[in-house]
């Protein structure tokens, strides 16, 4: 009986050993696996950054600026125009005190239509325009319409925000308040990724203005960097698979896994003996 459990057991290493390891080379991120030339250390590698386009139900800061105050009021909600405006040169926006309060309820919507709707200039077609496209389109409308020459328009999104999940230590949505934020500040961001993470096949789920694509990447090759995908966008949700690691046992990491084994190997054991007895 002893001679039984001892090959068991040995049996359970064996196959531990040899399918719970998990190599560096699937952990590590960025690295130069191809030994690239261009992407070695100290060399400069070249972004790939893509303006972002508005599109339905992206929240908006937008401030307008004149040394007339009468010459901007009318374009806020009236509810706004005491946070928003200020005493020397008239400010403010969708945000009120610079932003600080909740956008979900004072800011500019971009509606269903790509449409966003601005006091006295109405319903202004926004999708499909950078932040900074429509800053000028705005400014544009108000000098043809309004009569207004010393005007300035500031248009922001509301942060980025992104959602992941999947094999993440902090799982659910975030917002990163910067301009730009890519892959690797996410993941930071969230905790980092779990040690069963398959960090070769992470699917970016995008949207664009006619649907979604789902794109993959490999988070641990560095030619990620000069990928357009290496830089988030407003509303991208991330999934982290798990590595097939997990389909092998019940634990969160092969250590665990490997005590579960062995505990239902002694008491298989246990009560073999027990009935033998």
């Amino acid at each position: 009986m002893i001679k039984l459990f001892k090959q068991l057991l040995l049996l359970v290493v064996i196959v531990a050993a040899a399918s719970s390891c998990i190599p560096n080379e699937k952990v590590i991120y960025i690295q130069n696996k191809e030994d690239v030339a261009e992407l070695g250390l100290d060399t400069l590698i070249e972004l790939s950054r893509q303006d972002y386009k508005l599109q339905p139900n992206d929240i908006l800061l937008i401030n307008f600026y004149s040394r007339e105050q009468s010459a901007v009021e009318k374009f806020y909600p009236l509810l706004l125009r005491t946070n928003a405006l200020g005493s020397n040169m008239a400010r403010g926006g969708g945000g009120g005190n610079g932003g600080q309060q909740n956008l979900y309820f004072t800011g500019y919507n971009v509606d269903k239509d790509g449409n966003v709707e601005i006091n006295a200039l109405g319903r202004i077609e926004a999708a499909g325009l950078t932040t900074e496209e429509l800053k000028y389109k705005l400014e544009d409308l108000i000098r043809e319409q309004e009569g207004v020459n010393d005007i300035l328009v500031n248009v922001k999104l509301d942060g980025i925000r992104y959602t992941i999940f999947g094999e993440v230590n902090a799982p659910g949505p975030q917002t990163l308040q910067q301009y730009e934020a890519n892959l690797i500040e996410a993941i930071a961001t969230s905790g980092d990724l779990t040690l069963n993470a398959n960090r070769a096949h992470v699917q970016i789920i995008r949207q664009y203005p006619d649907g979604v694509r789902i794109h993959e990447v490999d988070v641990t090759e560095r030619q990620l960097l000069q990928s357009p995908l290496y830089f988030l966008q407003p509303n991208d949700i991330i999934y982290v698979p798990p590595l097939k690691i997990r389909e092998l046992g019940t634990g969160e990491s092969a250590l665990q896994t490997f005590a579960a084994i062995v505990s239902v190997v002694s008491g298989t054991a246990l009560i073999i003996n027990l009935i033998n007895n």
